[in-house]
């Protein structure tokens, strides 16, 4: 699907790449994939839905569930990973709940306003999204440092979703787009777009919630793993600097 926003950049002539796949692994059709991590290679991922929300470690070799923790009475949403610990958000339960990286035990939680969605870590804390066209900056124990709102030309870019910073960049989601937006975070001027078309056709999800959400980063070896709610395949790729 291209939203009529992404559209108009289309028709403007924006820059645009494509993904180069590397892999195409597979991904259990039953998560409701809403973020993507990757640390110390291994992924993360977390799913949503009120019955089935869990956080997970794959390998990111085979895409194998190696641990799974469920998420009773949430909604899980976004995660990021810093200094050995991985923060899930929930959806409308206006928390976030802090796991040790290594045995998925409960450290912590932090209250925040409003609905969350995607999250991401960064060199000085963790950006996330609430559905909405704002980025909002947080400090390394959650508290709001800033808000930036995603624009183009003046007009706010709504239903922001999973995001990753890579590159000194954002990367987001936007619900139901098939473009991968890259975003400067400083300012939230949009610097191009990222085409997913292929890996949906490739994925043939079914269903129209089941949409292109969750990217993670290995900077290691500077490629992303991207996939979407229920997917049966999970990809790593690579997408030019």
């Amino acid at each position: 699907m291209i939203s009529k926003f992404t559209q108009k950049l289309l028709n403007a002539g924006f820059n645009v790449v494509k993904p180069e796949i590397l892999e195409a692994l597979p991904h259990d059709i039953k998560a409701f994939t809403q973020g993507l991590a990757f640390s110390q290679g291994m992924l993360y991922e977390s799913t949503g839905t009120e019955d089935a929300s869990s956080l997970r470690r794959l390998d990111p070799e085979t895409g194998k569930i190696e641990s799974l923790k469920t998420l009773s009475g949430h909604w899980g949403e976004g995660i990021a990973i810093q200094e050995g610990r991985i923060v899930q958000l929930t959806w409308h339960s206006g928390i976030a709940i802090v796991y040790d990286l290594a045995d998925f035990s409960k450290l912590n939680e932090w209250s925040f306003a409003g609905e969350g969605w995607g999250l991401a870590a960064m060199d000085d804390g963790y950006v996330m999204t609430n559905g909405g066209g704002e980025l909002i900056f947080r400090n390394q124990n959650f508290d709001l440092i800033k808000t930036v709102m995603a624009r183009r030309k003046g007009l706010p870019l709504r239903w922001l979703n999973d995001l990753e910073y890579a590159r000194e960049r954002l990367l987001v989601h936007r619900l139901g787009d098939s473009f991968l937006y890259e975003i400067e975070p400083e300012n939230g001027t949009i610097a191009r777009l990222i085409d997913g078309s292929e890996l949906i056709r490739l994925a043939k999800p079914k269903g129209e919630e089941n949409v292109f959400n969750g990217i993670a980063y290995d900077k290691s070896t500077d490629t992303f793993f991207l996939t979407g709610k229920r997917w049966p395949l999970l990809f790593k790729v690579r997408i030019s600097p």
